[in-house]
């Protein structure tokens, strides 16, 4: 009997399928996030591992998945089930990398080596177990259908939810983190915000197990190797191209949401700011995504979008790097314990008279993600505070005779303007993902067509990796910059030490994304290669084995 591949190949997808697709990528995020923009933060100044002892760990930790990431994907390409090659990883992949994350979020009493031992080991855990999950969710894109238009559209909506799930991530993760703290264990908190992520993550990769359907299959009678595979890969050009630009954009995205959290702790100083700014950022991350299959019919050769996307995000990340320190904090956050005495006027930007009130508030978080002002004291310039512990915030509001109020939590305008350019380079790095990880389908499509023999899998978790090695030279880089410069965490910044997290969060971003621009010049399948690879495969598909 003759065998064919599936008919449905170039199936339409109902809007539930693209839905429950994209809801995975919405689970990841409650991972990643913590990863990319605040593991960081937590290991230097939460747990207190050196700066550069995790910059270092960040970077060794990607040995382990240079060869988990290839080895998932040869896995993958030959798992055969009842559910399909790369469903059955999300139904009992999920709950061990829940605990693997909530262990990477714990953080035992430990000496400063116990510490360091206790990082390498539960990291290295939780990105083998996001390898065994992520590799098969990012290949089964590339099966569910060939059809160009369907694949733009649940990248598009698989980014949407990624995206829409960092803005809450971002934004609340903090609040969550302080509220859910018992006194004095700030760690705590943390943990306990990582496995209410894991468990919601949990539910929705169960989601996606349940609402999606394999069609894409690989050439019938086809047997290969791995090694055959990864020569394939070396070979792609395509390929070769997206491998260096995911890494590259990657850690053009990761340098700015790691360092964020320095950058609103020590130069903007305002820490109750980093939830609102990661947040917005990956609003515009979402906003941008929803956009990309516009863009893509407007500028349909995706090299030349991202080209000129990225250049965006360079120009403005340069504008970024001129964005002056405000000449007032507004509110304050307390990073010791102890008696402190709190000044209006360093709040407010200017002297109180002595005819104007002044009232003091506490923020404090409510309902574990928001947070309210309620007064501490009146009609002092003044606010002391003998027994004060660190994360405690404040701000003063003073009203003059004829009633006018100033209240120093409103914002300057140099935040304004660094919220507003956050917002315009998300905006433009939006679009990235749904259409990098389209051209990643599009590579599988040319090596099949070129070679015979297709290896979706091996294709993604190579980009994967490279994503992973991408985030963790971004981290790795922000840690180790800070450790040359003298960082000390939870020790006011100045000097080189301030400079080099201005620079982080703005200029260095910059020269990545050139760097970007200028790999793109060398990727060549336009859209009118790519039509007729789709008609020939097509084409080659109809006919029976051994015609």
């Amino acid at each position: 009997m003759s065998q064919t591949h599936s008919t449905d190949r170039l199936a339409k997808l109902s809007l539930r399928e693209r839905i429950g697709y994209g809801l995975g990528d919405a689970g990841f995020n409650f991972y990643w996030i913590i990863i990319g923009s605040y593991l960081s933060f937590f290991y230097t100044d939460i747990f207190g591992i050196s700066a550069a002892a995790a910059g270092t760990m960040f970077l060794v930790t990607k040995i382990v998945d240079a060869c988990t990431d290839p080895a998932m994907g040869a896995i993958a390409d030959r798992t055969n089930s009842r559910w399909g090659k790369f469903r059955p990883y999300l139904l009992f992949g999920a709950i061990p990398m829940a605990g693997a994350a909530i262990l990477t979020m714990t953080t035992p009493d430990l000496g400063e080596g116990g510490k360091l031992i206790w990082a390498y080991c539960t990291y290295s855990l939780m990105m083998i177990c996001y390898t065994i999950i992520s590799t098969p969710y990012s290949s089964l894109a590339g099966v569910i259908t060939a059809d160009p238009d369907q694949r733009n559209s649940i990248f598009g909506i698989r980014f949407f939810f990624a995206y829409a799930t960092g803005t809450i991530v971002g934004l609340f993760t903090p609040s969550l983190a302080a509220s859910f703290a018992t006194e004095g264990d700030p760690a705590s908190g943390w943990q306990m915000t990582m496995a209410l992520y894991a468990s919601v993550a949990t539910l929705l990769f169960w989601t996606t197990f349940v609402s999606t359907k394999e069609r894409v299959t690989p050439p019938v009678g086809q047997k290969t190797n791995p090694l055959a595979d990864i020569k394939d890969l070396i070979n792609n050009k395509p390929w070769v191209i997206l491998f260096a630009l995911a890494m590259i954009i990657m850690m053009t995205i990761v340098f700015r949401g790691s360092s964020a959290t320095y950058y609103f702790k020590y130069f903007v100083e305002r820490p109750d700011l980093m939830g609102p700014y990661i947040g917005f950022q990956m609003a515009a991350y979402a906003v941008g995504c929803l956009a990309a299959p516009y863009l893509a019919r407007w500028i349909t050769d995706k090299a030349k979008l991202l080209m000129l996307l990225m250049t965006i995000v360079a120009v403005f990340s340069i504008i970024f790097a001129f964005v002056p320190k405000p000449e007032r904090t507004g509110v304050i956050t307390l990073n010791q314990d102890g008696a402190v005495t709190l000044q209006a006027e360093t709040l407010l930007g200017e002297p109180v008279a002595n005819d104007e009130s002044v009232v003091w508030y506490e923020h404090k978080p409510y309902l574990k993600l928001f947070t309210q002002r309620e007064v501490m004291s009146e009609q002092s310039d003044t606010l002391s505070l003998p027994n004060a512990t660190s994360g405690r915030a404040f701000s003063v509001v003073k009203t003059d005779r004829q009633g006018t109020e100033l209240d120093s939590a409103s914002l300057p305008i140099e935040i304004i303007i660094m919220f507003i350019l956050n917002v315009i380079i998300s905006l433009a790095l939006g679009p990235k993902s749904p259409v990098a990880w389209s051209m990643y389908a599009d590579a599988a499509d040319y090596n099949e067509w070129k070679t015979g023999r297709r290896a979706t899998a091996m294709t993604f978790s190579a980009a994967t990796f490279s994503q992973k090695l991408g985030g963790a030279l971004g981290s790795a880089g922000v840690l180790w910059v800070l450790a040359s410069v003298g960082y000390s965490a939870n020790q006011i910044q100045a000097g080189a030490s301030l400079n080099s997290i201005v620079w982080l969060q703005t200029l260095v971003p910059a020269f990545f994304a050139f760097v970007a621009v200028g790999c793109l010049k060398f990727y060549d399948l336009s859209a009118d290669k790519l039509q007729q690879i789709q008609s020939d495969l097509a084409e080659r598909n109809k006919k029976p084995v051994g015609e």
